[in-house]
């Protein structure tokens, strides 16, 4: 399978990865042939890309951690809990600490040591697979550095709700990137951590470590975060391994950041503000954790050939294994160029390569 934005669908196209509803439904399945009519539909849903399987892609997978049947009954309790307390209710749906314990059962037996999480996500399901994405892969990241059953189970649940608090807010949306707000907005989004934290210890079955996630998520390395103005040790290691998660993910999915930032770039970013915003060392974990440049993305390499990433070398995060394309019929394979071997070559840029007129 490889991502393709959805302006450069066209009919007879082969569905890779199932499109649902909000509700958890299944609007298309896999393998369905995509004709004008379910474009035009697809169009509709507010996605920015979704995964097909061509020539070039027939046996290029994703490894998910977490099944589709695991997030889709998560973020139904989510929703669940979302609408009561918005309704006005003090309380979460006890069954949410069941699904933590789900995830952190298939995150733990997956044997990857890098992974390449690329959701097909619209802007109304922010909240919810946001939080499930986060929580995978703060649970990714505290598996590499040995956490016990006990640990672990706090972490997911404190991971998995750490925005929570965002329902009590309603003067501004939630959904926006906080460095688009202006003084006032940024006054009343910070506000969300000490809900979340009230909400979370009122859990049945929760704890003060899940709760303290949410309330300390936002503290920075350097002392410059919210609400605490804790820095360095002094704010729990749970809350630094989900700063980073929390900033990964809202880079790379959050569509009210003027100009989206290409896959690599937000790794160098995360990076660039290690000792900063973030602990270097769970900085260091986390570059060693997520692929540069995610399987089924299109790329263009440094000798101008095109292609797909084909495969991850696990131990050398940005020199993935390249399927490279005819540019004049991307249906065309010319090679498959491993670039942990061949070191002559690296990855330029990351393409549209269903754009022909770019390279031709």
């Amino acid at each position: 399978m490889r991502r393709i934005n959805v302006t450069r669908l066209k009919a007879g196209m082969e569905l890779a990865k199932p499109i649902y509803a909000n509700n958890g439904v299944i609007l298309l399945r896999d393998g369905t042939n995509l004709t004008q009519n379910y474009i035009e539909k697809i169009k509709q849903l507010d996605l920015a890309y979704i995964y097909i399987k061509d020539a070039i892609s027939q046996d290029i997978e994703i490894d998910d951690l977490v099944s589709d049947k695991t997030k889709l009954e998560t973020k139904r309790v989510l929703k669940e809990s979302i609408n009561m307390i918005k309704a006005g209710h003090f309380s979460v749906n006890e069954v949410i600490v069941k699904n933590v314990e789900v995830i952190i059962t298939q995150v733990l037996a997956n044997p990857r040591v890098m992974i390449s999480l690329q959701e097909i996500r619209n802007s109304s399901e922010y909240l919810h697979m946001h939080s499930i994405n986060v929580c995978i892969i703060a649970l990714f990241i505290a598996k590499k550095k040995g956490y016990n059953d006990t640990q672990l189970k706090h972490l997911a649940l404190g991971a998995l709700l750490h925005d929570l608090g965002k329902t009590k807010i309603e003067d501004i949306d939630v959904t926006r990137y906080r460095e688009n707000y202006n003084e006032q907005e940024l006054i009343t989004y910070r506000e969300h951590v000490r809900f979340g934290y009230e909400l979370i210890k009122a859990i049945p079955g929760s704890s003060l470590l899940a709760a303290n996630v949410a309330l300390t998520h936002h503290e920075m390395f350097d002392g410059t975060g919210f609400p605490l103005g804790k820095k360095n040790e002094n704010i729990h290691e749970f809350s630094r391994i989900v700063a980073i998660a929390n900033e990964y993910d809202n880079l790379v999915y959050n569509n009210s950041i003027t100009e989206p930032m290409k896959h690599y770039e937000i790794i160098e970013l995360i990076v660039s503000r290690a000792y900063t915003w973030f602990d270097p060392d769970i900085v260091r974990i986390f570059r060693s954790s997520v692929s540069p440049y995610p399987i089924g993305l299109g790329v263009r390499l440094s000798d101008g050939r095109i292609g797909v990433v084909a495969k991850l070398n696990e131990n050398m995060p940005t020199r993935p294994i390249i399927r490279v394309v005819d540019p004049s019929d991307i249906q065309t394979i010319l090679a498959e160029v491993d670039l942990s071997k061949d070191l002559s070559v690296m990855i330029d840029d990351e393409i549209d390569i269903d754009k022909p007129n770019d390279f031709c």
